[in-house]
């Protein structure tokens, strides 16, 4: 859908103006007070005359031009023949500000229905219905309904809300400026994917937010996340829907380890979305990117505190947030040496006392020292700016970090305060003109902070989610012969195994694998064979291979009478490593999803797993295993032997490429364990899900 009318309208029609409060009286009042070019805003009401000392027209077809775009502040049942009327005139965009629609239950769904039908067949974008409008700040058109308080807005950050509310949040709260702000309501027929799609190719948009609550264009999402990333635009977003009670019931570990909403999350992982974790967090992170003139290349910050207190508060922070205390190299410690009084610490965080705050020249030597040292990407001042009060410190240190900043040698620097309330106006405009951001306090700022640096120093590897329809609707599990078979035969290297359906052919298999033996029941309708004692090990002569067979057959055909047994499945015992799992999900929006983690006993016990769609690059399979809570296991934990986490990598390239392969196929994969040892890794087990017909 084209939103060019929609959100940059030359000719607007305010459809139900009036004097009255209301959606049409805040709505008319917000336009004509904030809004630009007045010459072609059109107010309707169906009993004419005069309204804010403008002339009123009784219809659309009375309106002498074209109209681009129609603000609809009327009820439900008026809207569709207002469509029609506005279809007239050319339009093609309209806010819809009623309610009464799939909001509301079965009734409203059909009506919401007729609506889309309506609007695709005129070729109008609808905002809403149930929206709270939106403003185009840039070119100066303001369609909210929401009366607000009478400043300057524009701006750089570009924002998509699916609750008005929130985007109320953020239009009544000081010093946050706006490119777009978006209200979409029900998006009927324009999706939030959309609206996200065009502040991303929007040249005056330099950082997209959004409140979203449900993904309705999976590949749009992904399309528009693909080239928010080629362009390094910061996205953030705020998801709700962390609750697992929506997840799909699943076969496998892997499945339901990894419900829809880890999906997402993966998805903008790959991306390098930024996630906020609540509208606090979603603003700030917005406000910061917004101000930043630059973003540091690496993560060693160096915290400038004035006092010894705070500067341990912010030692304890960073360490809670992983942030690196820069290292001084040699000449900047003796340089910061010679500017601190005794009584300071030229630590890391950085006590430079009121002897550096509040002299000028001395914080500007000691900050243009730490910039110039190879070891420091950022600064950080870590100081609270207290409301209207001009403390002396404050004016010193304000004016040092605007000196500093005019040289484009000088490294990205931040501002944290560690007490929440009002900011000196004029302190934050001047950090804002010199490009430094004034963070949130204490534990928010911390968490923003690594969140920007994360984003800043996230490297993106194009790719193509695998988004392919599968083969059938049913799906079937594969017994573990069939389900090492698949992997063999795409490429995927298993140990040696054999099958028997009696033990007379167990002995002469055996004579060919050699002992110590694994045996397992071959079956397809027994998934978790150990639950039913279908799992005998460390077999050593013929004699213990018979009993093993007859009693996994007595066992698993009591517990599972029904079940299709052919026999068992014998392989060599593997030597034994860490544990972990490997596993894919085919979701049904984003395609087949690769994750990692701790398997055997523990994968449900402690859910420690790293998610990405597939397919993923050998860098990538290693960042997703350092991101592990369990990856010190596998490197020589206290002494332990260090694993070969290349081979697991290898390994994971493998199955991912596989699976974006075999996207029509397979529904879900559990590899579980697979053993990482020293010398490489080896597949102890794997159940494998495929849709009907998709072998």
């Amino acid at each position: 859908m084209n939103l060019e009318k929609l959100l940059n309208p030359r000719s607007v029609a305010i459809v139900g103006a009036t004097e009255k409060p209301g959606f049409g009286g805040d709505t008319t009042r917000n336009y004509l007070q904030f809004s630009k070019d007045l010459d072609h805003l059109y107010l309707v009401n169906p009993r004419g005359g005069e309204l804010f000392g403008r002339k009123a027209y009784t219809s659309l077809a009375e309106i002498p031009e074209d109209v681009d775009m129609v603000i609809l502040c009327t009820p439900e049942k008026t809207i569709l023949g207002l469509l029609e009327e506005a279809a007239a005139k050319n339009c093609g965009g309209a806010v819809v500000f009623a309610s009464g629609y799939g909001e509301v239950g079965a009734e409203g769904k059909i009506k919401e229905q007729l609506l889309i039908e309506t609007a695709n067949k005129l070729g109008i974008a609808i905002m809403g219905p149930n929206c709270g409008g939106f403003a185009n700040y840039g070119l100066g058109r303001v369609a909210f309904a929401f009366l607000m308080e009478d400043r300057e807005r524009a701006g750089n950050i570009g924002l998509v809300s699916q609750s008005g509310q929130i985007a109320l949040s953020g239009l009544d709260t000081m010093h946050y400026g706006f490119s777009y702000v978006i209200s979409s309501g029900n998006s009927c027929n324009v999706s939030v994917e959309e609206y996200l799609e065009f502040l991303v190719d929007d040249d005056g948009t330099k950082v997209v937010c959004a409140y979203m609550e449900s993904v309705k264009k999976p590949a749009a999402l992904a399309r528009l996340l693909d080239k928010a990333a080629r362009k390094k635009k910061p996205v953030v977003l705020l998801k709700t829907g962390r609750s697992t009670k929506s997840q799909e019931l699943a076969a496998s570990h892997t499945g339901a380890l990894s419900g829809s909403d880890k999906v997402l999350r993966a998805m903008f992982k790959r991306y390098g979305v930024i996630e906020a974790d609540d509208i606090e967090e979603m603003y700030s992170l917005a406000l910061t990117f917004s101000t930043a003139t630059s973003l540091p290349k690496g993560d060693r910050i160096v915290y400038m505190n004035v006092s010894g207190g705070e500067a341990g508060v912010t030692a304890d922070l960073v360490d809670d947030f992983k942030l690196p205390l820069a290292e001084y190299n040699p000449e900047t410690k003796a340089k910061l040496q010679s500017l601190v009084p005794s009584y300071g610490s030229v630590n890391n965080p950085f006590d430079m006392t009121a002897g550096i705050g509040y002299n000028t020249p001395a914080m500007v030597e000691a900050m243009e020292a730490i910039s110039a040292d190879e070891n420091v990407d950022a600064i950080c001042i870590d100081y609270t700016i207290t409301p209207q009060i001009w403390d002396q410190t404050i004016a010193y240190m304000v004016k040092a970090v605007s000196i500093v900043r005019e040289k484009e040698t000088m490294k990205p620097v931040f501002w944290l305060p560690f007490v929440s309330h009002s900011r000196h106006v004029e302190s934050i405009e001047s950090l804002a003109a010199a490009g430094v951001p004034m963070l949130p306090t204490g534990l928010y700022g911390c968490r923003v902070l690594r969140k920007v640096l994360d984003f800043a120093n996230f490297e993106y590897q194009p790719f193509t989610p695998s988004m392919v329809a599968p083969v059938g609707q049913t799906a079937k599990a594969l017994s573990e012969v069939d389900s090492l078979c698949f992997l063999e035969k795409h490429g995927v290297v298993i140990p040696p195994q054999a099958t028997a359906a009696n033990t007379e052919e167990a002995m002469a298999q055996a004579k060919i694998l050699g002992y110590p033996l694994s045996a397992k029941v071959d079956s397809p309708d027994i998934l978790h064979k150990s639950d039913v004692g279908g799992v005998k090990l460390n077999i050593r002569n013929d004699a213990e291979l018979c009993a093993a067979f007859d009693a996994i057959m007595e066992s698993c055909t009591k517990a599972k009478p029904d079940a299709m047994i052919h026999g068992v499945l014998l392989k060599p015992m593997l030597e034994l490593g860490a544990e972990m799992i490997i596993g894919v999900n085919n979701d049904k929006d984003f395609g087949p999803m690769i994750v990692v983690g701790m398997g055997g006993v523990f994968v449900e016990l402690l859910h420690d797993v790293q998610m990405r769609p597939a397919p993923v690059n050998h860098q990538e399979a290693m960042e997703m295993l350092e991101q592990l809570v369990s990856y010190p296991l596998l490197t020589g934990y206290r002494g332990s032997q260090p694993k070969n986490v290349q081979a697991l990598a290898d390994l994971l390239v493998s199955i991912s490429q596989m699976a974006s392969q075999c996207a029509d196929q397979i529904k879900e994969l559990d590899i579980n364990p697979v053993f990482v040892t020293q010398d490489g890794v080896s597949i102890a087990d794997a159940l494998l899900i495929v849709y009907e017909d998709g072998q």
